[in-house]
């Protein structure tokens, strides 16, 4: 037991000056600097992008029966309403799901 303990702190502080010795401190020029800053910002960009593309789709002009049809949709599987357009075929349709989902 005590020779288990005496080779295991010998392999673990070898291990740790070898590990010491052989890892460099990582050094950032600037150029990696700017890289980072070019990559957040382009990051930053497309998920503003993706923001203003999916809320330009959701005030688009459809037609009668998509907002009829997304209305029962949200009806039926209990989904909140969402009539961002205030279209009374959505209204319509909400409601055709709702009796839908009752079973009526």
């Amino acid at each position: 037991m005590k020779n288990q303990l005496i080779i295991s702190t010998i392999i673990t502080a070898t291990l740790i000056t070898n590990f010491g010795t052989t890892v460099k401190p990582a050094h950032a020029s600037f150029g990696d600097f700017m890289l980072g800053v070019g990559a957040a910002v382009g990051t930053r960009a497309i998920i503003d992008s993706s923001r203003r593309s999916s809320r330009e789709q959701r005030y688009r002009a459809v037609s009668p029966e998509e907002e009829f049809f997304r209305g029962r949709q949200d009806g039926f599987n209990g989904a909140r309403y969402d009539n961002p357009r205030n279209s009374p075929d959505y209204d319509r349709g909400f409601e055709e799901g709702l009796r839908q989902r009752q079973g009526r």
